[in-house]
């Protein structure tokens, strides 16, 4: 890769994470916030009725945090009455999660927020921009993950 080309992909990368812009401040809830209420509602569909919620270490395997990280953003989300912790009688070991009424609330509008954003980013980048841009970050992605196990893996 030319000179120029690394210089331009870095300021570009710098740029966007700079801005901050996207995606802004939803609905009162930061951005992992959001992204962890919506894993907590994935996973109560998921159980379908069949457990209160769903468990931390699922949480954490769905969110790629770690347990610790996980239970820190669920004590903040428990903190505005988003979220509540459940333990069942049959075994106490097992926490449960699970939204409030008013974390669903939060989690319906902040939704319909995030998707009135997205409509306006794929009008302006146009369908085939939009899919193009989609594959290209989850190639970064890939990369990324790729370089990050050969890192591990030489350190070990």
């Amino acid at each position: 890769m030319e000179q120029n080309q690394k210089e331009l992909l870095w300021s570009a990368m710098h740029r966007l994470k700079k801005s901050q812009a996207w995606p802004p401040r939803l609905s009162g809830v930061s951005r992992g916030e959001f992204f962890m209420l919506h894993q907590v509602a994935r996973l109560e569909r998921k159980k379908d009725g069949k457990a209160p919620g769903g468990k931390i270490s699922d949480l954490s395997a769905a969110t790629e945090m770690s347990k610790p990280a996980v239970s820190q953003m669920l004590n903040s989300l428990e903190d505005k009455g988003l979220v509540e912790r459940i333990m069942t009688k049959s075994d106490r070991r097992v926490v449960y999660v699970r939204l409030t009424e008013k974390g669903r609330e939060r989690l319906d509008a902040t939704a319909r927020q995030m998707n009135e954003l997205l409509d306006r980013v794929v009008k302006e980048l146009g369908p085939e921009d939009t899919e193009e841009l989609t594959r290209l970050f989850i190639k970064l992605y890939q990369i990324m993950e790729k370089m990050k196990t050969e890192t591990a893996e030489t350190s070990d």
